[in-house]
């Protein structure tokens, strides 16, 4: 019995051996990483910190330059539709110029036209009737 109890604590002792040859490292690179993770947060909480106000600040900046720009935006749309009026108004005018005041002028050389045969025809008259 005494040979199997020195057995049963030969294995345990090598057992606890092979699991202290493994388990201690493993301790060892647990520890290691978990201060190297710990130095990697403290530096992103340095950084990211300002990166985040940055970043606000950009977002910022962005959605001010959106609102110019659509004001910019809309004062253009108001430029187009007074240019486009404009136009309007000069196509009208061009268009009374063409059409209404030529046959204005068209009507004014008939009627003076008019009153010209008219004089000449009531001088004749009263020519022959003189003469």
């Amino acid at each position: 019995m005494t040979v199997q109890v020195d057995i049963f604590t030969l294995m345990i002792f090598l057992l606890l051996v092979i699991v202290m040859a493994f388990l201690l490292p493993m301790i060892w690179q647990v520890k290691k990483t978990g201060k190297e993770a710990d130095a990697l947060l403290g530096e992103l909480r340095r950084e990211l910190i300002p990166t985040l106000r940055e970043l606000r600040e950009i977002a910022e900046r962005f959605n001010r330059a959106s609102v110019t720009i659509e004001q910019g935006a809309d004062k253009a749309e108001n430029l187009l539709e007074s240019m486009n009026e404009m136009s309007d108004t000069v196509r009208h005018v061009s268009k009374f110029l063409r059409q209404d005041v030529c046959s204005f002028a068209e009507n004014i050389s008939c009627l003076m036209l008019g009153v010209r045969v008219a004089g000449k025809a009531f001088l004749k008259g009263i020519q022959e009737k003189g003469g």
